[in-house]
């Protein structure tokens, strides 16, 4: 393994972990847009997967008073069953395809959202709740990545932009923890990968404390704007990193 992979993989989660910990969601959106250029699209996932849950932990337990699981819930229930279903079942999936359909989606939410978030707003009601929560556990089983979709429920129902990075914090806390399991017991990882690991939590904590730095500057009148350009950004970024 060379270093100059080492540093690649610290770079590209430093990013992902400052974006996650500004704005509630985002690593994964960028580890597995630009780490499946060198690595195995598997084996990027796994890597992922670890280092996003070390950060949503920290982060959830950092403002645990803040979480606002009662907001949650409906939406949390269905993603864990469908993420969990549909992650086991992945390995029988062509991922690239799917990869490309995410990036596109990713892209028609964000549009969608500029132009109608003012016209529509998403209830917080169990209905809503599963119905998201359904579409989340897909993105989450196969790309590892729905932290966009939950924030279409999720930003509109906190109001409090602490209370709600606390809140999608703890929900992805939870998602990534059941992918976690499955992805060692699927063996996406190896010994030899520990470099890596190790590259990465570095990367990881530095971004992570830049992130929250970052998210407490962010006006909150903007905060949900920032998040649908992001949520933009990524997909036109994964239609762009898969064609090249």
């Amino acid at each position: 393994m060379s270093i100059s992979l080492i540093l690649y993989v610290m770079i590209v989660i430093l990013a992902g972990s400052c974006v996650q910990s500004a704005l509630g969601f985002g690593t994964t959106m960028i580890t597995m847009g630009f780490l499946p250029l060198v690595m195995a699209y598997s084996k990027a996932m796994g890597l992922s997967i670890i280092m996003v849950s070390i950060s949503t932990i920290f982060i959830s337990v950092k403002y645990r008073k803040h979480i606002r699981w009662a907001i949650m819930l409906p939406v949390l229930i269905p993603t864990v069953i469908i993420c969990g279903t549909v992650n086991l079942l992945s390995a029988k999936v062509n991922s690239d395809i799917m990869y490309l359909l995410l990036g596109f989606m990713f892209v028609a939410v964000s549009i969608f959202f500029f132009v109608f978030s003012q016209r529509i707003h998403i209830r917080p009601t169990p209905a809503s709740g599963g119905v998201l929560g359904v579409i989340t556990g897909i993105c989450y089983g196969l790309f590892a990545s729905g932290g966009p979709t939950a924030a279409l429920y999720l930003l509109p129902a906190v109001e409090d932009k602490t209370d709600y990075l606390a809140t999608i914090q703890a929900f992805l806390c939870v998602n990534n923890l059941v992918i976690l399991v499955i992805s060692l017991a699927l063996g996406r990882l190896e010994a030899g990968d520990l470099p890596m690991i190790c590259a990465g939590i570095i990367g990881m904590a530095v971004g992570t404390l830049l992130g929250l730095i970052v998210h407490n500057k962010i006006p909150s009148d903007v905060f949900g704007k920032v998040i649908y350009a992001f949520v933009g950004v990524g997909g036109v970024w994964i239609i762009v990193s898969h064609m090249m």
